[in-house]
C-alpha cells in the first residue's frame, strides 16, 4: 500500500512539473518574441510543446513566430490548429486574418 501511495505521490509531482516547464518555457517565448528573438522563441515553444501541452495559444504564437521567420506554410497550419481548438477566439481569429492579408499582399508583390 505504501509503495501505491508513493508511486501516485510521485505521478503528481511529475505532472507539476511538467506544468511548470510549460508555463515558464511559453512565458519565456512570449518574452522573446516580444522583443523579436524569433529564433529562440520558436525554441522554447517547441520545449512548451514537448511539455504536453497542446493548446490553442501556443498553436497561435507558434504560428505568430513562424510568420515573422517567413516560415508561411508552417504558420498557417499552426493558426489552423489555433482555431480548430478555440473556434471562437477573436484575437487568434484576428492574428490569423492578418497573416491572410499580408500572405495577398505578398502574393500581389510577386506578380
Amino acid at each position: 500500500m505504501k509503495q501505491i501511495a508513493l508511486l501516485v505521490l510521485s505521478a503528481l509531482l511529475l505532472a507539476g512539473c511538467v506544468r511548470h516547464s510549460y508555463r515558464s518555457e511559453f512565458d519565456f517565448a512570449s518574452k522573446l518574441a516580444r522583443e523579436g528573438l524569433w529564433q529562440e522563441a520558436y525554441y522554447r515553444l517547441q520545449k512548451a510543446r514537448a511539455a504536453g501541452n497542446d493548446s490553442a495559444a501556443l498553436h497561435n504564437n507558434m504560428a505568430v513566430v513562424l510568420e515573422s521567420m517567413g516560415r508561411s506554410e508552417e504558420a498557417r497550419r499552426e493558426y489552423e490548429l489555433a482555431l480548430k481548438l478555440a473556434p471562437g477566439n477573436e484575437q487568434i481569429q484576428s492574428n490569423f486574418n492578418k497573416f491572410k492579408k499580408n500572405q495577398g499582399k505578398d502574393d500581389n508583390e510577386k506578380k
